[in-house]
């Protein structure tokens, strides 16, 4: 049976949305950030280090990422980056130690973040378009835009709701 649009914008929707929570999952720490200091009475420079850590653990993680998906190709590295972004999410609100933030957010949702970032999605993108490629691409990627402006003040608004551990 054919379909009565081309499949690749769906592969492009997808990224987009992908592409949303990936990378802005990453950034919005600085939401997060005030409410932990103010809970914990960390030092900011040990608070502020797991967001650091989490761009080490990345740059360490991103050739032995990109070596995966050479071997085993993008989708399975994208299922990976979702169990680690996904455990490293739903793990940090469990937080009592600055080493659970670095964990957590350091070093499972930076790893996570490679994983579902530009690397994968332009590997597979391309492949469906010839002659709107770069369109496609385009929008693909604009769901890091989009996402931050769209998530992350609703993130904002559930912090201040329902606190940084909700």
């Amino acid at each position: 049976m054919r379909l009565p649009f081309f499949y690749g914008w769906v592969i492009v929707a997808v990224t987009f949305v992908a592409m949303a929570i990936g990378v802005n999952a990453r950034t919005a720490f600085s939401l997060f950030y005030p409410p932990i200091i103010s809970e914990f009475g960390w030092e900011r420079g040990i608070t502020a280090g797991a967001f650091s850590f989490g761009f080490v653990a990345s740059a360490i993680a991103s050739p032995l990422i990109g070596r995966l998906m050479d071997r085993s190709g993008p989708r399975a590295v994208m299922e990976l980056g979702v169990l680690l972004m996904g455990s490293g999410l739903l793990l940090a609100p469990l937080t009592t130690q600055p080493w659970h933030l670095y964990l957590t957010i350091g070093v499972l949702v930076g790893s996570g973040s490679v994983c579902l970032g530009y690397s994968g999605q332009s590997l597979f993108v391309p492949n469906w378009f010839i002659r709107r490629r770069g369109l496609a691409i385009g929008l693909a990627f604009a769901g890091v835009g989009i996402g931050s402006v769209t998530l992350l003040p609703w993130v904002q608004h559930m912090i201040e709701h329902a606190g940084w551990r909700t």
